[in-house]
C-alpha cells in the first residue's frame, strides 16, 4: 500500500567511538530534491541521525533500505529512519521541508503556491509539534512564499528559527558561472543574488568582487557580460527542467551547504529567504534572501548591504512582485 506507515532504522558501524553529541536530520518530503539532499548530507558525513518522511510509504522503504546500503561507506556512525508520520522526527537539530509539488516545464515557481499552501499548513504544525526548537529551512517552490506562511503558520516560534534555502543555490550558481567566464577559480569569485529566489531576483554587482578587487568600479553599471550571467542564473532551473524535467543535485548541495552551518554553529554568512520587512526599505510582510548569519538557531540576523540606488529599487521590485503573488492567501494562515 502506498500509504501505509514505514519505520526502518540500520545503523552504519564506525571506528571512530569517540563520544560526542548526536546530530539529527530530518527531512520532509522524498522527492528529487529531499533525496538529493538527504544523499549530500549522507555524503559529506553531516550527522548521526537522519530521517525520511514522505506519504509514500512502500517507495520511502526503498530510499532508506538503498541509503543504508549507500551509508555503508560512511567512516561516520549514522543511522537511516524513514516513516510516513512525524512522530520520528522528534528532537531533530535541523528540519528540512522539501515536500509539495513538483515544478512541471514552462511553470512559474509562484505558479506553484495555492498547491503547496495547502500541503504546508498540515506539515508545519507537525514539525512544530515534535520539534519546536529545531530551526526549519523550507525548500518547496515558490521558495520565498512558503518560507513566509510556514513562518506564520509556526507563529509562536523565535523569528529566524523558520527561513528559506532562497538565494544560496542562484548564488552558488552566479558564482560557478562568473568565475567560469572570468577563467578563474571559484574561490576567487565572490558576491551575492538576493531578492526572490526567482526571475525577480538581483545580482549586487556593487560589491561583486573578483580576486579581491571589485568587479565593477563605483557607480558602474552592469554591462552586457553580466546582465548575461544574471539571465543564465535566472534561467538555470529552467533549462535543466526542460532537459530532465527536474532539478536536484545543486539543490541537494545548497541545502547540505545550510545543514553544515546550522549543525555545526558556523554562524556563516548566506543569503537565505527571511523577513525583509524594513530592510532597504521594504513595506511589504515579505520573505526574500538577504545576507544572514546562519548558526544553531536558524538566522540570527541579517547583514544590511549598502545596495546602490538601481539596486534598491530593483531589490523593492521583486519584494513587490512576491507580495502581489502572497498577498491573497496571506489573511487566510
Amino acid at each position: 500500500m502506498g500509504n501505509e506507515r514505514s519505520c526502518l532504522v540500520y545503523p552504519v558501524w564506525s571506528t571512530n567511538n569517540k563520544q560526542q553529541h548526536q546530530k539529527k536530520i530530518s527531512i520532509v518530503g522524498c522527492g528529487q530534491v529531499g533525496l538529493a539532499t538527504a544523499y549530500s548530507i549522507l555524503n559529506q558525513e553531516l550527522c548521526d541521525h537522519l530521517v525520511l518522511v514522505d506519504v509514500n510509504g512502500t517507495k520511502l522503504d526503498g530510499e532508506v533500505k538503498d541509503f543504508q546500503q549507500a551509508s555503508a561507506f560512511s567512516k561516520r556512525f549514522s543511522t537511516v529512519v524513514g516513516s510516513t508520520d512525524y512522530d520520528i522526527t522528534k528532537g531533530s537539530d535541523l528540519v528540512i521541508v522539501t515536500a509539495g509539488a513538483k515544478q512541471r516545464p514552462g511553470q512559474s515557481r509562484l505558479e506553484l503556491l495555492n498547491t503547496n499552501v495547502k500541503i504546508m499548513k498540515s506539515i508545519i504544525s507537525q514539525v512544530v509539534q515534535y520539534s519546536p526548537n529545531a530551526p526549519i529551512c523550507i525548500v518547496s517552490n515558490p521558495c520565498d512564499i512558503i518560507t513566509a506562511l510556514a513562518s506564520k503558520i509556526a507563529k509562536d516560534l523565535p523569528p529566524g528559527q523558520v527561513f528559506g534555502s532562497g538565494t544560496v543555490l542562484d548564488t552558488g550558481r552566479f558564482r560557478q558561472m562568473l568565475a567560469t567566464r572570468l577563467d578563474l577559480d571559484f574561490q576567487q569569485v565572490s558576491g551575492y543574488v538576493i531578492g526572490e529566489h526567482g526571475d525577480s531576483s538581483l545580482v549586487v554587482w556593487s560589491s561583486v568582487q573578483d580576486g579581491g578587487a571589485n568587479l565593477l568600479k563605483p557607480n558602474q553599471a552592469p554591462g552586457e557580460l553580466e546582465n548575461g550571467i544574471h539571465m543564465e542564473v535566472v534561467r538555470a532551473a529552467e533549462v535543466v527542467i526542460e532537459r530532465k524535467g527536474y532539478t536536484n543535485w545543486a539543490v541537494g548541495m545548497a541545502c547540505a551547504d545550510i545543514a553544515k552551518a546550522v549543525l555545526n554553529d558556523l554562524r556563516i554568512t548566506m543569503p537565505v529567504s527571511t523577513s525583509v520587512k524594513g530592510y532597504a526599505g521594504v513595506e511589504e510582510d515579505v520573505f526574500l534572501s538577504v545576507p544572514c548569519v546562519v548558526g544553531a538557531n536558524g538566522v540570527t540576523r541579517d547583514v544590511e548591504l549598502d545596495l546602490t540606488k538601481s539596486e534598491k529599487n530593483l531589490f523593492q521590485k521583486s519584494a513587490s512582485i512576491v507580495w502581489t503573488a502572497q498577498k491573497d492567501v496571506w489573511d487566510s494562515i
